[in-house]
């Protein structure tokens, strides 16, 4: 700006950060921040995306929405502690199961995994609620990629992770309801989609793209279920070189809060 005063008029006084704390790690800190509440601050935050987001059509109607905010904790102790380095919003109530609208890391955070601990923390927030979602459609392409990413990661650790006490007990019933029988490996383990849908709160069609494009679905007794060994996950892992380590910290999700 050309003169001091007309940037001390445009100065913010407001505090900072907005919202409450939903998540917090050893180098970054995740706002919940409310449309309707601070109107105008999620507003400039859309007009921001704007410059970078070519689809971005909403920044006026924003009461609906809620924008969590990703603050990089800073290292300098002569300055503020936080830098705002992207945010992702979603509705309060979507008739589709979305759980993310839009999502945006600036060009100087990119690079460092940041947009998949957003992503990360929009299905932590679905599992929270006990139901599924998914982002808004279409995604663009570079967003196709970073979810396709995060579905495999989540969809194989938790194929991985799963006690095999509760896997054969579903396959015995099933084989005792149809009266058939099978020698299954001790490693086998047998998911129904929806069950791995509720496991994730990755949304069933997104579960079925994925293990589809992992080769992993089969068709057995009328329906799609998932039943592999551990070998196969493991040759599956190496083969599309899937990442297993998760960006967001376990601990780090604050839950004492109510979802709106």
């Amino acid at each position: 700006m050309r003169y001091r005063h007309t940037l001390e008029d445009h100065r913010c006084t407001d505090p900072f950060p907005r919202g409450r704390p939903i998540y917090e790690d050893a180098s970054t800190v995740l706002h919940e921040v409310d449309g309707k509440e601070h109107a105008l601050y999620c507003q400039n935050m859309c007009l921001l995306s704007k410059l970078f987001l070519d689809q971005k059509t909403i920044y006026y109607d924003i009461g609906n929405f809620l924008f969590y905010v990703l603050l990089v904790k800073s290292t300098e102790s002569n300055g503020s502690p936080y830098s705002f380095a992207g945010y992702f919003s979603k509705e309060k109530t979507s008739v589709d199961r979305n759980n993310l609208a839009c999502i945006l890391v600036l060009p100087p955070y990119r690079g460092q995994s940041y947009g998949q601990l957003l992503i990360e923390i929009s299905y932590e927030l679905t599992k929270i609620e006990h139901t599924t979602g998914g982002p808004e459609q279409p995604l663009s392409s570079q967003g196709f990629h970073s979810y396709r990413s995060y579905w495999r990661r989540a969809i194989v650790q938790t194929l991985l992770g799963e006690s095999i006490s509760a896997a054969t007990h579903i396959l015995h019933n099933e084989c005792a309801l149809r009266g058939h029988s099978h020698d299954w490996e001790r490693n086998q383990r047998i998911f129904s989609l929806s069950r791995l849908a509720l496991l994730t709160g990755i949304r069933i069609e997104d579960v079925l793209f994925t293990l589809d494009d992992l080769g992993l679905l089969e068709f057995w007794l009328g329906r799609h279920i998932v039943c592999i060994a551990d070998e196969t996950l493991h040759r599956v892992v190496a083969e599309h070189r899937i990442n297993l380590n998760l960006r967001a910290d376990p601990n780090g999700m604050i839950l004492d809060f109510n979802i709106t």
